[in-house]
């Protein structure tokens, strides 16, 4: 009993003092150095929201835990990088029996619920990690915060305008926004540009519209992803090397790799990167490049581990993700495929063809529970759909009136956000 309770001891002052520290962190100073007297904990200087990343964390994985039962599944993980959110894609199947009893992809009937302009082309979108919000950015350098739960009424169908879906706009970019991420907290909206510079929003404060932190570089931006913990944001540039900055101290870190590592050497010219991922677990980190390459670096050591080489025969690489399991990464580039890759061994899985790829910011995603792949099509200014795990080619849906520059999937449901080169951020679902 002695030793159980000296075990809690010490797990109540380390939850006590994450409590101080987020307390600062958010402005609490005082109220903190109370807490800090009425419990006996010493009062400490450090400032930081760790205590936020912790929790959001757990949230996460509370959630995966149950969507994993709800399924019928008993929660263990198939990867080192972490738990499968729903499953996820799983080309390894052991037997024939359970390839057979996989139901064959279809494409939903998606419909347009809610449309929103920018003053210029939409260039960026991305959900928060609940679902619950959907940042868009534009290259009239301007970013607009939206609620799901206004973009919709589940009752009647329609968008109500009462509700104002846009609940704050966001400004302090000198050039266009390529990229858009939430911090794992949801408190906080990183946003980048070709300004050079990165720029993070605190959401929670209430008539906020500028910034109150910045990183810059000598290159522009085209593309940001946080570390799971919140504590790192990659950042692709028009660089060559890969940086990794440390999101309080805004200090900038290069993952070099070899003397090839996007060099130039593809049938592009010049190097550059065009976008980057972490996996789910903050393991890995892949990145894309115009040389026409796909990087897998080391997210502790910051070396990499492997390189596609000519991925997608020498044309630049245009969008790169990690599958939630992280055994496969989809790529794709500008001889117009989308192309599936095994982690492990670098191995060629899937190659999905029918859709046009145009320009340096194309991309390819997965849908919600990764049955389905999704890329834009230039040529009819449309979504294009494929069967995750045979690459047939599903059907087309989901047209602008020009070219589809962004998908952002929702993370919990089978909508998604457009947006396109006509202004406007479209938000599609099926009839339920």
């Amino acid at each position: 009993m002695h030793g159980a309770d000296t075990d809690t001891s010490v797990q109540r002052e380390e939850l006590l003092r994450l409590i101080l520290c987020q307390l600062t962190e958010y402005g609490y100073g005082n109220l903190s150095q109370a807490v800090a007297t009425h419990t006996k904990v010493p009062m400490t200087t450090d400032s930081n929201s760790r205590l936020a990343e912790l929790v959001a964390l757990g949230l996460r994985s509370e959630q995966r835990q149950a969507q994993v039962h709800a399924q019928g599944g008993d929660g263990a993980s198939d990867s080192e990088d972490g738990p499968v959110a729903g499953g996820g894609i799983d080309l390894n199947r052991s037997t024939q029996a359970q390839a057979q009893a996989q139901p064959p992809a279809v494409m939903p009937r998606y419909n347009v619920w809610y449309t929103t302009k920018h003053k210029g082309t939409a260039s960026a979108a991305a959900f928060s990690l609940d679902g619950r919000y959907i940042a868009t950015g534009s290259e009239d350098t301007s970013l607009k915060l939206i609620e799901v739960d206004r973009v919709r009424n589940p009752s009647a169908g329609i968008v109500r305008r009462e509700d104002k879906p846009v609940i704050r706009t966001l400004y302090h970019h000198d050039a266009g926004i390529t990229g858009v991420a939430f911090h794992p907290n949801g408190l906080v909206l990183a946003s980048c540009s070709a300004d050079h510079s990165v720029r993070l929003f605190d959401l929670s404060a209430a008539y906020g519209k500028h910034s109150f932190q910045s990183m810059h570089d000598n290159y522009a931006f085209r593309a940001i992803a946080f570390h799971p913990s919140g504590e790192y944001l990659a950042a692709a540039t028009d660089a060559s090397e890969l940086r990794i900055f440390n999101v309080r101290s805004a200090k900038a870190y290069l993952l070099r790799g070899d003397a090839d590592a996007h060099s130039g050497s593809g049938l592009s010219s010049g190097a550059g990167l065009t976008n980057v991922a972490y996996s789910a677990s903050g393991a890995l980190i892949s990145s894309a490049s115009r040389d026409g390459c796909v990087r897998l670096w080391d997210g502790r050591s910051g070396t990499c581990v492997r390189t596609l080489a000519q991925a997608h025969g020498g044309q630049p690489v245009t969008a790169t993700v990690f599958s939630r399991n992280t055994k496969y990464v989809l790529t794709a580039g500008l001889d117009s495929a989308v192309r599936l890759w095994d982690v492990a061994s670098g191995r060629l899985v899937n190659t999905y063809e029918g859709a046009a790829m145009d320009g340096l910011s194309a991309q390819a995603v997965f849908s919600h529970d990764e049955t389905l792949v999704m890329a834009p099509d230039a040529r009819s200014n449309s979504v294009v759909c494929w069967d995750a795990a045979s690459a047939k080619l599903l059907g087309r849906g989901a047209e602008h009136k020009d070219r589809i520059t962004c998908i952002a999937p929702s993370p919990t449901s089978s909508a998604f956000m457009s947006c396109s080169v006509d202004h406007s951020v479209r938000y599609w679902s099926p009839d339920c």
